[in-house]
């Protein structure tokens, strides 16, 4: 009976002295470079997802992105319909001018 009294003491002295788990972090304290969740990382306004580049969660505003660079030929940048024009003078494809 000794030893049973005394196993049961040991296991509820342990139980009693591990400390709760810790919560997690409140996500305004967390660097945006710590975020690894695309749908985390954009729901804040400080934080941007690069998944182009492949860098994850980066901290600042999003950069102005140009959606015509990705057109690599004249024929295509003048048939966009993101208001695309090609450039002569620097070959490649810039948006249209207001």
């Amino acid at each position: 009976m000794r030893p049973t009294f005394l196993a049961f003491l040991l296991t509820l002295s342990a139980l009693a002295a591990t400390s709760p788990a810790t919560a997690e972090p409140d996500m305004d304290t967390v660097r945006c470079t710590a975020i690894r969740d695309a749908a985390q990382c954009v729901s804040r306004p400080d934080c941007w997802y690069d998944a182009a580049g492949g860098n994850g969660c980066l901290k600042g505003p999003r950069p102005d992105e140009n959606p015509c660079q990705v057109h690599g030929s004249k024929s295509v940048c003048n048939t966009s319909t993101l208001g695309c024009t090609w450039n002569e003078a620097e070959s490649k494809c810039v948006r249209k001018a207001n």
